[in-house]
């Protein structure tokens, strides 16, 4: 069953095809100081069929292995292929790989060479539908390399430019201490509270979830 999508607004879809891919560096790793790894931040405003199927297949696997854990997403069944992809790629994503190619070409590894993926969407309709939400996935291989602060970077420059004003992430969870660390450092604010919000696996009691807001910069 395919996820039902709130409509972007229309500025919003006017916008998102007439933004550029950015690149980026990733933080240098504290055995090699001098090695520079380039990546790109590709935006995907048309949907999963507009990316290699090969990395659509990819992507939909971390999911369900994120989901799996048990941690960081409410989730509790893997995602089909079509579902993820209309979930994650219906509205507007962002997909990272290493390199400065001016496109997605066919045939890369992508288990080696893509770093991660966020999406943006709507986090209400009509009236309010100004206000976004985001979600944002770093893939296994790429733990702990500063990829998640980049996407974090680029979605703050990309989610204005769709002509959202406000972005709200509905449920980082307490004990989640990277994304704490990465929205705390980019100036979003605990806006709200849910109590004893999730069953998750890395806990043996219920996990509050926190309310993050932050206003975007135009």
């Amino acid at each position: 069953k395919v996820h039902h999508t709130i409509p972007a607004p229309e500025v919003h879809s006017k916008a998102a095809s007439q933004l550029e891919a950015c690149h980026s560096v990733l933080p240098p790793l504290k055995d090699d100081p001098d090695q520079q790894i380039l990546v790109t931040l590709y935006p995907i405003a048309n949907g999963a069929g507009s990316i290699p199927s090969g990395l659509i297949n990819f992507l939909n696997t971390e999911l369900n292995a994120e989901i799996e854990r048990g941690c960081t997403y409410p989730m509790e069944e893997a995602m089909s292929r079509e579902t993820f992809a209309e979930f994650w790629f219906g509205t507007f994503a962002v997909v990272v790989l290493t390199g400065i190619d001016a496109q997605i070409l066919e045939g890369r590894d992508w288990e080696r060479e893509c770093l991660g993926t966020f999406y943006i969407k709507p986090n209400y309709p009509g009236r309010c539908s100004h206000i976004c939400n985001a979600g944002f996935l770093t893939c296994t291989a790429a733990r702990g390399k500063g990829v998640g602060k980049i996407m974090g970077k680029t979605f703050l420059d990309y989610a204005p430019k769709l002509g959202y004003q406000y972005s709200i992430f509905n449920l980082v969870f307490a004990n989640n201490l990277a994304s704490l660390k990465i929205w705390d450092s980019l100036g979003f604010a605990i806006i709200g509270r849910v109590p004893g919000a999730a069953r998750l696996k890395n806990s043996d009691e219920l996990v509050d979830a926190l309310i993050y807001g932050r206003k975007l910069d135009a």
